[in-house]
């Protein structure tokens, strides 16, 4: 696992993954905003945060506010999820598998 969450699988399908990190978050953002064709700008004009606050987001910042967070999460249609690490574990584990064609 790169920065806490799992990379793009082979058949395409964009980032996702457990995030462990504020910067395993911001990468996850960023992949799932390039795979999408999208800029920081384009982001900034559909939610108006600020280009800082998302470059600040994408780079890892520590302390940037939960509610802009959920805002640039909800123009690119992510969700964030709350599990146990281990239901969170075996989620991945199954979504994996059945990325890769098994039958769980």
């Amino acid at each position: 696992m790169t920065a806490g969450f799992t990379n793009r699988e082979k058949n395409g399908l964009p980032a996702y993954g457990a995030v462990r990190s504020p910067a395993a978050l911001g990468q996850l953002f960023r992949a799932a905003r390039k795979e999408q064709g999208m800029t920081l700008h384009d982001v900034h004009a559909a939610s108006g945060l600020s280009m800082r606050f998302l470059s600040e987001f994408e780079r890892g910042k520590p302390n940037v506010s939960l509610a802009k967070v959920m805002t640039a999460l909800q123009i690119l249609g992510l969700e964030c999820l709350i599990f146990s690490r281990r239901d969170a574990s075996r989620l991945l584990a199954q979504a994996s598998d059945r990325f890769r064609g098994g039958s769980n």
